[in-house]
C-alpha cells in the first residue's frame, strides 16, 4: 500500500521513517530543493526526553538553554525564571535534525521527492485519494498532511470531512533573525529575555545571546499579523535596551507563521492524517513544536501498526474510524495540554498591560509557575498555594486575583474535556466533543 507524505516537517519524516519499517511504500513531496535548504535556519528549543523516547541521538550543535528573563509589557519589570538544570530543554539546530530524520527516513525505504509542490487533495466518494503535484496526481491510499499551518491540502478538503481550520487570531507571525552582535557594546546583564506582550501588543519578542558569542538571537511575533513599519519600530525599541543587537542579518531574516491555537479537533479523515503545524500541534504559548511533531509521528505509525496487528482489511485501514485512534493519542499525550495552556495565552493577552506588571513584580506567581509558562505548560493551583497568593496580595488587588483564578479553573475544565476525547469514533459523539471543546475558545 502507498502512503504520500505531503511536506518534509519533522513530524512527517519520523513518520515517513516509522511507516516504512511497516512496510509501506512511502513517498515524501517536499517544496524545498534539498534536505539542507530547508525552511528554519536556527535553533530551536527542545526537551531531550523526547529523542530519547524515540531513541534518537541529539543532532550536533545541541546545547543546554540557559534561564529566561521575562520584561513587562513596557519594560517596567524584570522577572528571572532560575531554571532546574536537571530537566532543562537544549536548543536544537533544525538542519542538522532535518539531516538526522531524513537519512534515517532514506534508510528505512522512504522516497523523497524535492522540489515538488504540493497543490491540492485529490478527493473521490468521501476519503482522500491522493494528491496533485506539479499538475500531476500521485495516488495514495494515505496522505499525510505535514505541509504546515497553511496547508494548502487541508485547506481545500471537503466541509463535510469536518477538519479544522485556523481563524486569523490563531496564527502567529513571527520574524526571526541572527544579529551580528556589536563587539562595541558592552557584555547583556541578561542573557535570555523575552519580552510579554512587546510595546503593548498582542505576541511576545525576545532577544536572546546564550551560546554563539558572535550573533544575538531576536525574535519579533504579533497575533494574526506583522505590518514592516510595527517589525522596525519593534527591532529599534529592542536595540535600546539590548545594543549587542548589531545592524547585519547573518542567518534567517523572514517572517513565518506559526500556529498558536489547541491542536485540531479533526486532523483524520478517511485517507488523510494531518501532523506537526497542519494539525496546529505547537504550544500555544510558545509556537514551538518540534516536540510534539516529533511524537505525533510516531504515534500515527504506532496506530496504523496496532490495526496491522489486529488483523484490519487493507481496504479499511486508513479509514477515518481506524485513524481516530491517532487523534485520541495526541490529545491524551499533550492535546489536552495544549488546549488547557491556549486558554491561559487567551486570558494573558486579554489581560490590561499593568495586570502583567503586577503579577511578574509582585510574589503572586512563583518561580516553578513561571517556568510552566515558560515551558507551555499547565498551571495548577492547590489550596495551600491559593492561601498563599491571597496573603501576598494587596487589597485592591483581590479583584485582579479572583480573574485570574477563574482563568485558571476555565484552562482545567478545557484540560479535561480535550482529555475526554471519545475513545471510538462516532461522528454524532465526535461532533458534540468537539462543539463543547470550541467554547472554550471563542475569544
Amino acid at each position: 500500500m502507498k502512503i504520500v507524505i505531503a511536506g518534509a516537517g519533522i513530524g512527517g519524516m519520523i513518520a515517513a521513517e516509522r511507516l516504512s519499517k511497516l512496510g509501506f511504500d512511502i513517498t515524501v513531496f517536499e517544496l524545498a530543493p534539498s534536505v539542507d535548504e530547508m525552511r528554519y535556519d536556527w535553533h530551536d528549543d527542545v526537551n531531550p526526553s523526547v529523542f530519547k523516547r524515540l531513541g534518537l541521538e541529539m543532532p550536533e550543535g545541541s546545547f543546554k538553554k540557559k534561564s529566561w528573563t521575562f520584561v513587562s509589557p513596557h519594560g517596567a519589570v524584570v522577572r528571572e525564571f532560575r531554571q532546574d538544570e536537571a530537566t532543562a530543554d537544549w536548543s536544537v539546530e533544525r538542519r542538522p535534525l532535518n539531516r538526522m530524520l531524513y537519512e534515517r527516513a532514506a534508510a528505512a525505504g522512504a522516497k523523497f521527492v524535492f522540489g515538488a509542490k504540493v497543490e491540492r487533495p485529490v478527493v473521490e466518494k468521501g476519503s482522500v485519494v491522493g494528491v496533485v503535484v506539479d499538475g500531476k496526481e500521485e495516488r495514495a491510499d494515505l496522505v499525510v498532511d505535514s505541509l504546515g499551518v497553511d496547508s494548502p491540502v487541508r485547506k481545500d478538503l471537503p466541509s463535510e470531512f469536518g477538519v479544522s481550520q485556523h481563524k486569523e487570531n490563531e496564527v502567529f507571525v513571527a520574524y526571526r533573525a541572527f544579529y551580528e552582535k556589536n563587539a562595541d557594546a558592552p557584555a547583556p546583564k541578561y542573557t535570555n529575555k523575552v519580552y510579554l506582550k512587546h510595546m503593548g501588543n498582542a505576541g511576545i519578542s525576545w532577544v536572546i545571546q546564550d551560546n554563539d558569542p558572535d550573533l544575538v538571537n531576536v525574535l519579533v511575533g504579533r497575533v494574526g499579523s506583522l505590518s514592516s513599519y510595527d517589525l522596525e519600530v519593534a527591532i529599534g525599541d529592542l536595540r535600546k535596551t539590548n545594543p549587542t543587537i548589531g545592524q547585519k542579518v547573518v542567518r534567517g531574516g523572514g517572517l513565518y507563521t506559526i500556529p498558536v491555537r489547541y491542536p485540531a479537533t479533526r486532523m483524520v479523515a478517511n485517507g488523510y492524517a494531518a501532523i506537526g503545524d497542519a494539525a496546529f500541534m505547537t504550544i500555544p504559548m510558545l509556537g514551538s513544536g518540534i516536540a510534539t511533531s516529533m511524537l505525533a509521528g510516531q504515534l500515527l505509525a504506532e496506530t496504523v501498526g496496532e490495526n496491522l496487528s489486529r488483523g484490519v482489511k487493507k481496504e479499511d485501514l486508513f479509514k477515518v474510524s481506524r485513524l481516530w485512534r491517532y487523534q485520541v493519542k495526541v490529545f491524551r499525550e499533550f492535546g489536552a495540554v495544549h488546549c488547557a495552556v491556549d486558554v491561559l495565552k487567551r486570558g494573558v493577552l486579554n489581560f490590561p498591560d499593568a495586570t502583567l506588571d503586577w503579577m511578574l513584580g509582585s510574589q503572586v506567581l512563583t518561580n516553578e509557575e513561571i517556568g510552566c509558562l515558560a515551558a507551555g505548560k499547565m498551571l495548577r493551583v492547590g489550596a495551600k498555594e491559593a492561601i498563599r497568593k491571597i496573603k501576598v496580595t494587596e487589597g485592591s488587588r483581590l479583584r485582579t486575583l479572583i480573574k485570574v483564578n477563574n482563568l485558571l479553573q476555565k484552562s482545567l475544565m478545557a484540560y479535561r474535556l480535550a482529555r475526554n476525547i471519545p475513545r471510538n469514533y462516532d461522528p454524532n459523539i465526535t461532533r458534540t466533543w468537539e462543539a463543547n471543546l470550541k467554547r472554550y475558545f471563542k475569544r
